[in-house]
């Protein structure tokens, strides 16, 4: 059976348990060893916060890109954009996710991993001094015996960590310069889709920015070298439901459909980079009826990095 089909039984199988977000971060930690923070990890999240940051300062109000305020969604495993932004000069950071993923021992492996970049920030972006030393003061709560939780610590840095449904964030209106997320929009449904962006055109500032990278790739191509990322175009949506992971599923949106729903949220898209596979890899696949009627150029593309504002009639 092809490596991939076997990731997939294994997912399902997780996914059938009682508390499965438990039990996949279980065989993650245990098996997989994918929950590592890794020094290449920890860069490539640093990196995608310079990113976002530039993009604040290149298409943001100059008058907010020094203090600002900024919403992640999908903190994940370790807050490494969060607590970038916050040394950068962000004045509040509301990251969120649905599963409280985030331990006292990765928020701790998370600010290490700050703290022995500290000699080398010049390669990535500019930490402000003082918010070095609150830094130093929360690694040293976390090193007590105090016991406060993550999110206790993060408050300290004015980060604010949430859990449940973002579409219902409860901030204020026109109230946040910076919306960011990393690999994180390709596991909504269309519908949740939609009602993120309303929430986000909600509580995003007049100049605010968004800035997001999508994967719109089949992920299971990264553990299986037989397929290629368009192998998933291959299925229709009722086979696609039966392999898929029931944790997080990718909804197998195309970069068309991301542009639209960023329009008709109210946005508009100023900057995209865009990656594309193999042109003679998608020629070789099969499509499901519901791909036929993409263009080959719009079917290309496996990953893209979306820049928005808001849109003003």
């Amino acid at each position: 059976m092809a490596s991939w089909l076997v990731k997939a039984l294994v997912q399902r199988g997780i996914g059938a348990l009682p508390n499965p977000h438990y039990w996949n971060e279980l065989f993650q930690d245990r098996v997989t060893h994918s929950l590592d923070l890794t020094k290449e990890r920890f860069e490539v999240s640093l990196g995608n916060c310079r990113n976002h940051l530039e993009q604040l300062q290149r298409y943001g109000s100059t008058a907010t890109s020094g203090s600002f305020s900024a919403f992640e969604l999908g903190t994940g495993w370790f807050p490494t954009v969060p607590i970038g932004l916050f040394l950068c000069g962000a004045r509040e950071v509301w990251t969120w996710d649905i599963v409280p993923f985030l331990r006292r021992g990765r928020l701790k492996l998370t600010i290490r991993r700050f703290l022995e970049l500290e000699q080398g920030w010049r390669g990535h972006f500019h930490a402000l001094p003082e918010r070095l030393t609150r830094l130093r003061e929360v690694m040293a709560l976390c090193e007590s015996p105090e016991g406060l939780g993550p999110a206790e610590l993060l408050e300290r840095l004015g980060i604010y960590y949430r859990i449940g449904n973002a579409s219902r964030s409860g901030l204020p209106p026109q109230s946040v310069d910076l919306i960011v997320s990393d690999v994180v929009l390709e596991y909504l449904s269309p519908e949740e889709l939609f009602e993120i962006l309303q929430e986000f055109r909600r509580i995003a500032a007049p100049d605010a920015v968004m800035s997001h990278t999508i994967g719109l790739g089949d992920q299971y191509a990264s553990h299986d070298s037989g397929i290629t990322q368009f192998n998933f175009l291959r299925f229709p949506d009722w086979a696609w439901r039966c392999l898929r992971n029931p944790i997080i599923p990718l909804n197998r949106l195309r970069i068309s459909d991301y542009r639209r729903a960023f329009s008709e949220s109210g946005f508009q898209v100023v900057d995209e980079i865009s990656q594309r596979g193999d042109p003679a890899q998608l020629a070789r696949t099969p499509l499901a009826d519901r791909f036929r009627g993409y263009s080959n150029d719009d079917l290309l593309v496996v990953h893209t990095w979306l820049v928005a504002i808001p849109r003003h009639s």
